[in-house]
């Protein structure tokens, strides 16, 4: 029975090498991150805030690359921008009594009843995803190092205030039996939880910055 599973795991890696699979870009990453819990224990803000998230980090999207003797040259991509600013939102609706989410800036047209106590700006410093395999104990590796910068204006543009919020990702996936050994190597490892971990990491951490808000704007 092991002769056969043998070959029959010999065959699978023959037909895929062939057929180019070895070679291939895959699907995007999936990036599902959550929303630390701990947000909801940060006393909200009286303020109603206009909301500019960047369209580079909005829409920000990289491939990285790796390399293993077994399941040859994959390219990973990953669509972060997306649910990075998807989770930058939520995590102002929380901090914040109200927000108004901004095309630009600038566009501070708001209906007569509403008027904006202040602006936050958000930015993408840096996003650096690293991939490695573990040859020894196919372990699959995935570090996100994640960095954005926000800037606060007041209602009429002026620049009070900008700071740094980091924060890093680790991921791993483990191959623990033959089937899935098989199934990594046809669909390629599971690098999102690193991405998903900096994210979540980086909105809480992001939170706890908005705290200075409200002093700052002197309300």
């Amino acid at each position: 029975m092991k002769c056969i599973k043998k070959k029959t795991s010999l065959a699978l890696l023959v037909f895929l090498m062939l057929g180019g699979c070895f070679s291939t870009q895959k699907p995007p990453v999936t990036i599902a991150p959550s929303i630390d819990k701990r947000l909801y224990e940060i006393p909200q803000q009286p303020l109603t805030m206009g909301i500019y998230i960047d369209p580079d980090l909005r829409n920000h999207e990289q491939i990285e690359k790796v390399s293993h003797h077994i399941i040859g040259i994959q390219d990973f991509v990953f669509p972060v921008g997306k649910p990075l600013a998807e989770k930058i939102g939520e995590t102002c609706q929380i901090i914040f009594r109200e927000v108004v989410f901004l095309n630009n800036r600038d566009d501070t047209a708001l209906p007569e009843e509403k008027s904006l106590d202040g602006i936050l700006e958000f930015r993408l410093k840096d996003s650096d995803i690293r991939l490695k395999i573990e040859e020894a104990v196919l372990h699959a590796v995935g570090e996100h190092k994640l960095s954005l910068f926000v800037t606060l204006y007041d209602a009429k543009s002026n620049k009070l205030w900008e700071e740094e919020v980091f924060a890093e990702g680790i991921g791993l996936d483990v191959v623990t039996s033959h089937i899935e050994w098989e199934w990594w190597v046809t669909s390629g490892p599971k690098f999102g939880p690193a991405v998903d971990m900096a994210i979540e990491k980086i909105t809480f951490h992001l939170a706890q910055k908005l705290t200075v808000v409200e002093k700052i704007l002197g309300k």
